[in-house]
C-alpha cells in the first residue's frame, strides 16, 4: 500500500470512529460565529518547502506566512476556512483544538473523507486582547503521525520533514 492510500485509509477510519461518538452524544451547541485570522509564520530555513505549498482560498500566502480566516469557536476549538494544497492534494478547513491544560493544541484538516492531524502547537498561550477578543499563540510543529509526515514528504518531493519538527509560530486572533 502506498503512503497516500494509507493516509486515505487513516482519514476514513477516523471518520468512521468519530461518527458513532457524535451520533451517541447529546446535541452539541452550534459553533459561535467569530472572526479573526490565524497566522502561521515559518522559519526561514523552510522557505524552499513553503514555496511548494499553495493556499486554497480564502487562505492566503504572503512571504513565508499563511493566513486562514477564523469562522467560529466551539468551546476549545477554533474553526477556519480555506486550506493548503500540496501537489494536487488539498488539506482543508483547519480546526485548532486546545487540550485541557491550554498548553498544547492540535490542528486537524479535512483530507478526503476524514480529518487528520497535520500540525500541533506547544507552549501554547491564550490571552485576552483587551477589546473582547483573544489571542492564542504557540510554536508550530508538524504532526507526530508518521504516516501523515511520510505523505507530506512524498507530496512535497522532500525527505526533510520529521515527526514533531518545529516549523515556526502560530498566532490565532479571535474577534467575537
Amino acid at each position: 500500500m502506498n503512503v497516500r492510500k494509507a493516509l486515505v485509509a487513516m482519514a476514513a477510519a477516523a471518520a468512521l470512529v468519530a461518527a458513532p461518538v457524535v451520533a451517541a452524544s447529546p446535541a452539541q451547541a452550534a459553533p459561535e460565529k467569530a472572526g479573526g485570522t490565524t497566522l502561521i509564520s515559518f522559519k526561514k530555513e523552510y522557505a524552499g518547502i513553503v514555496k511548494l505549498i499553495s493556499p486554497v482560498k480564502p487562505a492566503k500566502f504572503i512571504d513565508s506566512k499563511f493566513t486562514f480566516p477564523v469562522t467560529g469557536v466551539n468551546g476549545d476549538e477554533v474553526l477556519h476556512s480555506g486550506g493548503i494544497k500540496i501537489s494536487n492534494t488539498k488539506f482543508m478547513d483547519p480546526i485548532l483544538t486546545v487540550n485541557a491544560d491550554k498548553k498544547r493544541a492540535t490542528i486537524t484538516m479535512t483530507f478526503e473523507d476524514g480529518r487528520i492531524p497535520v500540525f500541533y502547537a506547544k507552549h501554547f498561550k491564550i490571552k485576552a486582547d483587551g477589546v473582547g477578543g483573544q489571542v492564542w499563540q504557540g510554536n508550530l510543529h508538524v504532526t507526530n503521525n508518521k504516516t501523515v509526515v511520510e505523505t507530506l514528504n512524498q507530496l512535497l518531493g522532500v525527505d526533510s520533514l520529521t515527526p514533531g519538527l518545529g516549523l515556526g509560530q502560530i498566532r490565532v486572533t479571535i474577534k467575537k
